[in-house]
């Protein structure tokens, strides 16, 4: 029995000291990233639940997008901000793609929503947006 806890102790020792640590570790940042298209309903109905499609362009191949973007409120407003997930200090190609993800929004105000979506930022550094405006019956 001593020579299987000595032997478990050596492998636990062995596997706890393995420098592989941040294998999966990388350089990288986020940023917000350009709404190029949308598709919403004409309308909502007070109660149901609506997907919104929303399109935004990876500008190369070290962006990525993981299904993240910040959603604010601002009264009856709705600020969309997609969140791209950005490779640093690795060579990128040169391929552009657009990817498409979707929003849940059940309408439960009886005013219209009134969809803000990022397109970035102007010469003075102001964000744009693409604003849509959906009335609720």
């Amino acid at each position: 029995m001593k020579h299987y806890l000595l032997l478990f102790l050596a492998i636990v020792t062995f596997t706890s000291c393995n420098d592989d640590d941040d294998y999966n570790e990388h350089d990288y940042h986020l940023e917000y990233t350009s709404v190029i298209d949308v598709d919403v309903p004409d309308e909502f109905i007070y109660g149901r639940t609506y997907e919104i499609d929303v399109t935004i362009e990876l500008q190369d191949g070290c962006h990525y997008f993981y299904n993240q973007y910040e959603y604010r409120y601002e009264g009856t407003a709705r600020l969309i901000y997609p969140i791209v997930h950005i490779d640093d200090n690795v060579p990128c190609t040169e391929n552009i793609r657009e990817t498409t993800f979707s929003i849940r929004v059940q309408a439960l105000q009886a005013e219209p929503y009134i969809f803000m979506f990022y397109q970035g930022e102007d010469a003075d550094g102001q964000d744009q947006f693409l604003k849509v405006i959906v009335p609720v019956i």
